[in-house]
């Protein structure tokens, strides 16, 4: 295997890892209203759930984009569709 090889597969797999880990956080957290409101604000446990909820958000977002890009299709032959749906069928059944 040619070094960049080990790195595009590096690339892919830490990504996968990303996804796997914002998708099961966000399940098990899923983001409601009710944190959104001024009392959840005020409340130190809920806004600390709040903030993990949105990095994670961002997470997710940010790698679906990555396997969307045109850089994803430069490294890879995979199809980044059916590798995020993969990921949430074993994440969330």
């Amino acid at each position: 295997m040619e070094p960049y090889e080990s790195l595009v597969n590096a690339i892919i797999v830490q990504a996968v890892k990303d996804y796997r880990q914002a998708i099961r956080f966000l399940t098990r957290h899923p983001h409601t209203p009710d944190l959104d409101t001024e009392e959840a604000k005020n409340d130190k446990r809920k806004r600390a759930l709040r903030e993990k909820i949105i990095k994670n958000e961002g997470e997710r977002d940010d790698v679906e984009r990555f396997f969307h890009s045109g850089w994803f299709e430069l490294l890879s032959n995979l199809d980044g569709d059916a590798l995020m749906r993969q990921v949430r069928e074993i994440e969330v059944g």
